[in-house]
């Protein structure tokens, strides 16, 4: 978007924007993951290795790489994954509220 943002803001022609599907890699559990490819699926421990391996790769930096393979690594062996929840926060209802709801 950055590149067309710039050509359109230099008067120049804009190339039509062409999506490369990359396709899926998705972590399932410890020890499992599953890769969808073309022609392909893969699952499975040498898979999450993969997935490792190539979510390594893509950072920026030599120092990112090993700090976040250091990072998952203790996680691995501690176990230290944390509770991961997604928490409305609880509001209580006016009663005023509760008389419009349960008029009829």
């Amino acid at each position: 978007m950055a590149k067309v943002f710039n050509r359109m803001s230099r008067k120049k022609e804009v190339k039509p924007f062409i999506y490369n599907d990359k396709r899926s890699m998705a972590t399932v559990g410890k020890n499992l993951a599953v890769v969808e490819l073309k022609k392909f699926k893969f699952q499975g421990t040498f898979t999450w290795l993969v997935w490792m391996f190539v979510h390594l790769m893509l950072l920026v930096g030599f120092r990112n790489r090993v700090v976040v393979f250091v990072n998952w690594t203790w996680n691995y062996f501690r176990y230290n994954n944390g509770l991961h929840l997604i928490v409305r926060p609880y509001k209580k209802k006016r009663k005023k509220q509760e008389a419009k709801e349960n008029a009829p």
